[in-house]
């Protein structure tokens, strides 16, 4: 089945609820950067696929003493 695309205000929207607080503008200077949740672009229009922003909130949780964990591993 192919899952429903919402618009850039349906996602802020959408993250708000997750606890994330971000700003239209903020979401489309992430997609300038490059940086962001992944999104769709059918006919020029900007979408994004609820499961992709969910992605982006489960990749932003941070653990701390994670990450010094992972650079000594690394090494």
């Amino acid at each position: 089945m192919i899952e429903p695309i919402i618009t850039e205000t349906e996602a802020v929207n959408y993250l708000a609820k997750a606890g994330l607080e971000v700003q239209l503008q903020t979401m489309r200077a992430w997609r300038h950067r490059g940086k962001g949740p992944a999104y769709l672009k059918p006919a020029g229009k900007i979408r994004y696929r609820t499961s992709d922003l969910d992605l982006f909130v489960e990749t932003s949780r941070v653990v701390p003493g994670e990450s010094k964990r992972r650079k000594r591993r690394a090494a």
